[in-house]
């Protein structure tokens, strides 16, 4: 009876983890649209550095997403809901130089923003060599605001 109380409790917590895991797709069609903007890093002195970096994004309507940060290009990239932080998460690759001549360089970026309003989302960028466990990751803010 024990073990049939224990597997009864296990397989209605793994159903709802499945369930509260699973974002409401139907809002990503707010990121639709052609996007610019631009990042700062949260590490003061690599903000010195490095300064402003630019963004753009194209998100079509069959979510596929292309764009840019500084000179790199964005490519392979996918939207999701994101539960973890309340909002939406873009992963992609960069293919490129992000800043002209200088030895920055990272692999993959994740955008975690929130909804848009106003025709503006604000969030977090992660410049990053790998999606695992990156030390040399790079984040910072963003701001990005549909094209007209």
């Amino acid at each position: 009876m024990k073990f049939r109380s224990k597997l009864i409790a296990v397989l209605f917590l793994s159903l709802c983890t499945q369930v509260m895991g699973q974002g409401d797709t139907t809002n990503l069609g707010q990121f639709i649209g052609d996007w610019h903007g631009e990042g700062h890093f949260y590490n003061v002195n690599l903000g010195a550095e490095l300064g402003t970096v630019r963004f753009t994004l194209r998100v079509t309507s069959d979510m596929e997403i292309t764009g840019s940060v500084g000179n790199a290009e964005i490519v392979d990239a996918e939207i999701e809901v994101d539960d973890w932080n309340a909002g939406y998460s873009i992963k992609g690759s960069i293919q490129g130089q992000i800043l002209p001549n200088n030895e920055f360089h990272k692999k993959r970026i994740t955008l975690l923003l929130k909804a848009v309003r106003d025709d503006e989302t604000t969030g977090d960028f992660h410049l990053a060599s790998n999606f695992i466990f990156d030390f040399s990751m790079r984040p910072g803010e963003i701001t990005l605001r549909r094209n007209p």
